[in-house]
């Protein structure tokens, strides 16, 4: 199982980490982002099929805004991945800052679908 190795891998880290003296504060956080990383990369592998298998449903039921939605997704996983990595190394104002910065992008990834809405609500008023 998938979740097996991931857990493997974060048991190892925080043993690897705790296992280190204090002064190498530096180090542990560069090891935690390494497998943080990593696991992102791998759960990026795994997804893979699961988009395509999205995406051919939502092509089966004529849904043109399903890439918006995928997309808006990744933002949300890249955006909260990187704002616990700001934040576990204190960088408190650079997690609220990706926070703020993933919002913003998700706000521009579904403005052609406000304004699809707009259209229909502006063509049913006429």
């Amino acid at each position: 199982m998938e979740i097996l190795k991931i857990g493997a891998v974060i048991l190892i880290t925080v043993v690897f980490i705790n296992g280190l003296p204090t002064f190498s504060r530096e180090i542990s956080m560069l090891i935690t982002v390494s497998a943080c990383i990593v696991i992102l990369l791998y759960i990026a592998d795994m997804m893979i099929p699961t988009v395509e298998y999205i995406k051919n449903i939502a092509k089966n039921i004529s849904f043109d805004g399903m890439d918006v939605v995928l997309k808006a997704v990744g933002v949300g996983f890249i955006t909260q991945f990187v704002s616990d990595i700001a934040s576990d190394s204190g960088n408190k104002s650079l997690a609220n800052q990706m926070i703020f910065a993933g919002r913003i992008c998700v706000l521009m990834l579904a403005m052609p679908v406000f304004l699809q809405i707009f259209k229909i609500i502006e063509q049913l008023t006429h």
